[in-house]
């Protein structure tokens, strides 16, 4: 499969070396350093497997269409990268976003009908350019945007089981991307500003009571627009914290490192859909101001 890889960040990468060793013809498009530093010495894996893969590595799009092309950018980031993309997007091209947060699929519907959505668990840091850390094995979920089955998407989730990426098909993901949101709504905002790793939230006893009022925030914002969930997100939260309880999340992460977050598409779409309706998420809309304060804080002492 004629695969392009739209942000080779720690994921992008990760996903990219996999499918890469596996034979399939990938291409990362990323940062001229992460570019830079593939072409020279390769994309090397560490952690939960170590190898090293040399894929084709570029700051642009290459003109020929792929048959897939993988949207693993920051949320903020997407519009602009598809917009950058867009002369590769060919008639037969499909579009996967595995990225965080709310939208982005909606924002390359735009640019075509092929778009299929994903969640994954898999953990992955950018130690230094050209240098991912495999931090753990997880899942990846994907499937038709927004909802049913495609014979590509099985082609897809076989092709990533054969790259040693864990894959499973279902025909509701956006049921899967509310469900990742809502998780990432507790975990990310209350173990950046806290500074904890994952299983913090899971051993303290007030925290588990914040959590699950964050967490009904998006279930009951959900409902009312009418998603169904194959896994109660609470569920979801759990297992998710206890299977990365040494894991420090990546949005603190993101704050560590003087960058940007994601915050705006995880709690701040919750508030934006809850008040398209009517609703509150006083929670969330609390913890969306406190990590943009942090940002800002952030951003002042760099």
């Amino acid at each position: 499969m004629k695969v392009y890889v739209l942000g080779a960040g720690s994921i992008g990468s990760l996903f990219g070396a996999l499918l890469a060793r596996s034979g399939n013809e990938v291409t990362l498009i990323g940062r001229e350093e992460q570019v830079r530093a593939v072409a020279e010495r390769g994309l090397r894996i560490t952690g939960v497997e170590e190898f090293v893969v040399k894929p084709e590595a570029t700051i642009y799009a290459p003109e020929e269409p792929p048959d897939l092309l993988i949207l693993a950018t920051k949320s903020y980031s997407t519009e602009y990268a598809l917009r950058c993309a867009r002369h590769c997007i060919g008639e037969k091209t499909w579009i996967l976003s595995i990225q965080n947060g709310l939208g982005n699929e909606d924002l390359a519907l735009k640019h075509t009908k092929n778009v299929l959505g994903g969640i994954t668990t898999n953990g992955a840091l950018l130690t230094e350019w050209g240098v991912v850390k495999w931090t753990g094995k997880g899942i990846t979920t994907i499937g038709l945007y927004p909802k049913g089955r495609h014979d590509f998407a099985r082609k897809v989730a076989e092709t990533f089981n054969e790259a040693g990426i864990e894959t499973y098909l279902t025909e509701n993901i956006i049921g899967w991307k509310w469900a990742k949101v809502i998780v990432n709504s507790v975990i990310n905002p209350v173990g950046t500003l806290l500074e904890v790793k994952n299983g913090f939230i899971l051993e303290d006893d007030y925290l588990q009571g914040i959590a699950v009022e964050i967490a009904k925030e998006g279930c009951m914002t959900a409902q009312q627009y009418g998603i169904e969930f194959e896994i109660h997100p609470l569920e979801l939260l759990w297992s998710t914290l206890e299977k990365t309880r040494e894991n420090y999340n990546s949005m603190l992460q993101d704050i560590r490192r003087g960058k940007r977050t994601e915050i705006d598409y995880i709690n701040g779409k919750i508030v934006e859909y809850a008040e398209g309706i009517g609703l509150k998420a006083p929670m969330n809309a609390l913890l969306w101001a406190l990590i943009k304060a942090k940002e800002r804080k952030i951003n002042k002492v760099g």
